[in-house]
């Protein structure tokens, strides 16, 4: 049997069909899968057209197997054969950079002309980075260093900035007012503290008085009735006096506390971002929610649906293959992976860049199902923590998370103990986890995930117990939203969280008590959407709330209701309804 000629190997090689390819389709010279199979003329033996092209070249002008006169000429096309191949089903050229596609041996050609994850280079001058054809415009645009910026109207520009500089200078004059307002109320406080305290030395002192007036008025027996009712009628109406004074007083602490109350709050939301920051920022992006489960009569636990702000409402898309409820979820390289959920190992995936959206079952699967677990994007990692395993319960380990075919889940950390039903949110080069259920009791701890080190540390408790809530990060705080308290009570409490100093911040409770709700923040504005409530009933309700605000508002209301769903936001780049 003749040898491949040279090092190149021009058939297709095994492993990238999705198949075992019987030994029978197989070149002699070459050894990989045919590609454009020829035969001898007279015996029938195969070889890819490329590799007995260059025999004939190197070698006789004779078949490397029965050597019978042969040239490029008299090669024959097996046509039934190459019927047979050009129905295999193999992986892209461009599978090593991340497609995940198969498709049939005549189609690849024309898969991998329009594939996304074909190397095109950046087009910027000085930049040259070789990226995917997909990313190609994302990446010159948004992502380049050598990128060409569009000079907008400055003159606008710097007109909105001047006038948002002067709104920002008039709020913190009011905080200021406020603030000055505020050590007035003090120092007043203070003096009608110091007046009561005389009003009581007073008040004994009249006391002892009245008791001595007593005294003599029963000593004295040589004065008249008369005398003696007009003493006793007038320490009577020292005492009502008296104790008129007092209850004023009272009434008067009561009155400041309140006030300093107010405006204590006053000063907390003048604090937050005035509602008119972002008049510069783009557009909210619209909210994509999937799955999760809203009753037995409910059709939600596949379904999608897309809230549009410039429709102000939601709208129906592609289905989900499989119910996710409970599940994890994180967008990745433009792309929103839903992952396990429901007692499932399967993976699911929206490709953010095709239209119309359409869900993809994952190569991989998870090694074991999870649920009530969270993934987060780090850098380019996938962070698994925590959850239910379907067979060992609830799991203390945090994993990264390797989206190959099958899944791998390499071990980076134990956190001190097992938890589930928690939350966990990125920021800056850490990883938040709050809350949950230990498998014994819920907990108030938060733990901080070094990626880098991969080490978690105690951070300040939140202010009570907490599971099943919604977590949103703004800027360097995470803001918790609803959730189960003490005796799985359903909450409709917020407050912010400092992943700095620990410290929390109570914000405008919503206007409906949820559990296992779903949040996003878009712009400066959380929406809320689903849950449960405190009546077991599940939410198709939605909310927002604009940071800077002072009370929650109601959004139309999804189609579906929706428990342990899971929801992002979607690129303003794109209109998807």
């Amino acid at each position: 049997m003749a040898c491949c000629p040279t090092e190149v190997k021009y058939g297709y090689e095994d492993c990238r069909f999705e198949k075992d390819v019987d030994e029978n389709f197989h070149c002699s010279i070459c050894y990989n899968v045919l590609k454009e199979p020829r035969t001898c003329r007279n015996n029938d033996h195969i070889f890819c057209l490329a590799c007995i092209t260059q025999h004939l070249k190197v070698n006789s002008q004779t078949c490397p197997e029965c050597n019978e006169h042969l040239s490029v000429d008299t090669l024959r096309r097996p046509r039934v054969l190459s019927n047979y191949l050009s129905k295999l089903k193999i992986n892209c050229d461009h599978a090593s950079r991340g497609c995940p596609q198969f498709t049939c041996l005549e189609d690849l050609k024309t898969h991998v002309a329009n594939c996304g994850y074909a190397p095109v280079l950046c087009s910027n001058a000085e930049c040259g980075m070789e990226i995917n054809k997909q990313d190609k415009v994302h990446h010159e645009t948004e992502v380049c260093d050598y990128r060409k910026v569009t000079c907008h109207d400055c003159g606008q520009i710097q007109e909105d900035v001047g006038t948002l500089k002067g709104s920002l200078m008039e709020l913190d004059g009011k905080v200021e007012a406020v603030k000055e307002i505020n050590k007035e109320m003090n120092e007043k406080v203070k003096e009608i503290n110091e007046k009561v305290e005389a009003v009581k030395e007073i008040n004994g002192k009249v006391e002892a008085a009245v008791k001595q007036i007593n005294e003599k008025v029963e000593a004295s027996s040589g004065q008249t009735k008369k005398e003696i009712g007009e003493v006793k009628k007038e320490v009577k109406d020292m005492k009502d006096n008296l104790s008129k004074v007092n209850k004023d007083v009272d009434e008067v602490k009561v009155m400041m506390i309140q006030m300093l109350e107010k405006l204590n709050m006053l000063e907390l939301l003048n604090k937050l971002p005035s509602p008119t920051e972002g008049m510069l920022n783009t557009p909210r992006e619209d909210i994509l929610i999937a799955g999760g489960y809203g009753g037995h009569s409910s059709s939600s636990g596949k379904s999608t649906e897309i809230y549009s702000w410039e429709k102000n409402g939601w709208v129906e898309v592609s289905p989900m293959n499989d119910d996710h409820k409970g599940a994890s979820s994180f967008t990745h390289k433009d792309q929103f992976f839903v992952v396990g959920g429901g007692g499932r190992k399967a993976i699911e995936t929206l490709n953010l860049d095709e239209l119309p959206l359409k869900w993809t079952k994952f190569l991989g699967e998870l090694p074991y199902k999870y649920f009530h677990d969270q993934t987060v994007v780090y850098q380019q990692s996938i962070i698994h923590i925590g959850g239910y395993e379907w067979i060992k319960g609830y799991s203390n380990v945090i994993s990264e998370l390797q989206l190959t075919s099958p899944c791998t889940m390499k071990e980076l950390c134990q956190m001190p103990q097992p938890r589930g039903h928690h939350s966990a949110e990125v920021l800056e080069d850490k990883v938040l986890i709050l809350g949950g259920f230990n498998s014994v009791k819920i907990t108030n701890s938060v733990l901080e995930f070094d990626p880098k080190r991969n080490k978690c540390k105690e951070m300040p408790k939140l202010p009570s117990a907490l599971r099943r809530m919604a977590t949103v990060r703004w800027r360097d705080e995470v803001v918790v939203l609803g959730g189960c308290g003490k005796d799985d009570k359903v909450l409709n409490d917020v407050f912010m969280y400092n992943s700095k100093t620990g410290k929390t911040t109570a914000l405008p409770s919503m206007l409906e008590k949820r559990c296992n709700c779903c949040a996003v923040i878009t712009g400066n504005t959380i929406v809320v959407m689903g849950g449960r409530n405190e009546k077991d009933e599940y939410l198709s309700s939605v909310e927002c709330f604009r940071m800077g605000g002072s009370t929650w508002e109601y959004l139309p209301a999804m189609n579906n209701p929706r428990y342990e769903a899971v929801a992002d936001v979607l690129p303003s780049t794109r209109k998807y309804v």
